[in-house]
């Protein structure tokens, strides 16, 4: 390998940093993936699968989750590996590991700002190390730049990246949609793109073949998310300034990780007045290839749309589909610098040189998410992200796994319920499970827990004594290790608790109960 002289000091050249840090990436998930403890939403995906014994049951257990089946059919499919959570996490390494690998080997950008994306925020650490379905839309739409040059040939692989989208969850419907007007147009705005296409003498099958899988895909997904929609709460009034800015607010989460306080109007306009600046600059940039311009429009128009009419977002993991769309956007018009609409010569406030010059804008964003991105990722190995592994190999080591085990609330306590591979008591299903099922299950007050102990003695009499795993907003108060309760027909004695996590809503406490025999 070539070095580099500077000053006597020899360094590596470009092509080694290409080859480390990928590796670099790679190897640290890895570890992450031994190491990381997952927390409730994790654990429901695992438990959903896990709980299968048949792709039938798969779909019944997946269906009132509010997800299409994509994710949940791939833990499937690997669960059996480790036969533990652990299958999980190695087959979404496996998946955040490929789409880096494809972004260094086929993306136009340089090496500093591969860099900072390889490590920034959202795909080293809420798409890698946190197991959700969100790394599937990472990887389809990194292969989709990837491959776009194929459209002169063939649809085919585009039909599946859309009808795969539109399977993974319902905000990746948006960027399906982009993908498909980004073809769509260009087969009509584009004379070159037919011409080259209708080469192939067996375009009209690849044509009629592509529309037919996109279109199934697409209403398979549709059907999936069909089955919650009396859970969607649609925009009472369709028109919200407040609600706007708002979700002009998740655009500027994409580009910063900073949302703005909804509560001050002030935030939330002068945030929305830096997006605007950021948008802009972002679309004089990509503007010479149209292709790039069609799809990143589309696609924050299809987004803009679902955050404001049907659902705003919950957290980064939602409006990290904006960076999504931004860095995908990029690769597409850099990927196809030769195709030109537009003079380079134009000079405005957004071009080189000048305050608002996009790459200078990219490099502060992406400094801010890998800064972001290397501390959750640090701290994860610091601190776990829920306490349900600790209180589970608690339990374990303890010998006490095999005693029966009332737990509330099930959205928490799922994550213990995976770890020790044993079904609850949970009240909010009046019987025993492992995780929410929201079709089923009641909303209970948690002031009332010791209510629902009396329930579960009075409907179990042969029980005399079982553990009692209370999420943190359900525990008893003021009850340390030791401390004793006494009630007319049962004593409740508090055994440990476990506070050391990211998540405080799964700290957990442990109690016994015992039944009072007159």
């Amino acid at each position: 390998m070539e070095l580099k002289k500077i000053n006597q000091i020899q360094i590596p050249d470009q092509r080694f940093y290409e080859i480390f840090l990928p590796i670099l990436f790679i190897i640290i998930g890895l570890f992450g993936a031994f190491n990381h403890a997952l927390w409730r939403d994790e654990m429901q995906g695992w438990l959903v699968a896990w709980q299968s014994d048949n792709l039938i049951d798969l779909w019944k257990n997946n269906s009132p989750s509010g997800h299409p089946i994509l994710w949940s059919l791939l833990i499937y499919f690997s669960k059996n590996i480790t036969g533990t959570p652990i299958s999980m996490q190695l087959m979404h390494w496996f998946l955040g590991s490929s789409a880096i690998l494809i972004f260094w080997r086929f993306s136009p950008f340089n090496l500093t700002t591969k860099a900072l994306f390889t490590f920034g925020y959202f795909p080293f650490w809420e798409y890698f190390f946190v197991c959700r379905h969100y790394v599937i839309a990472e990887l389809i739409i990194f292969i989709f730049c990837s491959i776009y040059h194929l459209k002169l040939k063939t649809y085919i692989p585009f039909s599946l990246c859309i009808g795969l989208l539109a399977n993974t969850q319902a905000l990746a419907w948006s960027l399906a949609f982009a993908i498909g007007m980004t073809l769509v147009l260009d087969w009509f705005l584009n004379p070159y793109q037919r011409k080259n296409y209708m080469r192939n003498k067996h375009w009209t099958y690849d044509l009629i073949s592509s529309i037919a899988i996109s279109l199934t895909l697409l209403c398979f997904g549709a059907f999936s998310l069909l089955q919650v929609r009396d859970s969607v709460k649609l925009l009472s009034s369709f028109v919200d300034i407040r609600h706007f800015l708002r979700v002009i607010g998740q655009i500027f989460g994409g580009y910063v990780l900073i949302i703005p306080n909804s509560s001050r109007f002030f935030d939330l306009v002068l945030c929305a007045l830096i997006t605007l600046i950021l948008l802009v600059s972002t679309i004089n940039f990509i503007k010479f290839y149209r292709p790039a311009l069609i799809y990143f429009f589309s696609g924050i128009i299809f987004l803009f749309l679902f955050n404001y009419f049907l659902f705003l977002g919950d957290g980064s993991r939602h409006y990290g589909y904006y960076f999504l769309l931004i860095i995908s956007s990029l690769w597409l018009a850099l990927s196809n610098k030769e195709q030109q609409l537009t003079s380079s010569n134009q000079q405005n406030l957004f071009t080189k040189g000048k305050l608002f010059y996009f790459p200078r804008l990219l490099t502060i964003c992406l400094t801010i998410h890998i800064v972001v991105g290397i501390h959750m990722v640090i701290n994860d190995f610091r601190l776990p992200y829920s306490s349900g592994k600790e209180t589970a190999q608690y339990i374990q080591a303890k010998g006490w796994e095999d005693y029966p085990i009332f737990a509330t609330r099930d959205v928490e306590v799922a994550t213990v319920s995976g770890y020790l591979d044993k079904d609850f008591y949970l009240p909010e299903l009046k019987g025993y499970g492992s995780y929410a099922q929201w079709a089923n299950r009641i909303i209970l007050d948690r002031n009332k827990t010791l209510d629902e102990v009396k329930v579960y003695l009075d409907k179990y009499p042969n029980i005399n004594k079982f553990l009692l795993l209370l999420s943190n907003r359900s525990a008893i108060k003021n009850m340390e290790p030791g401390d004793l309760l006494a009630f007319d027909k049962f004593s409740v004695r508090a055994d440990s608790k476990f506070e050391n996590s990211f998540h405080d809503s799964e700290w957990f406490y442990l109690y016994w109960v015992e039944r009072i025999i007159d």
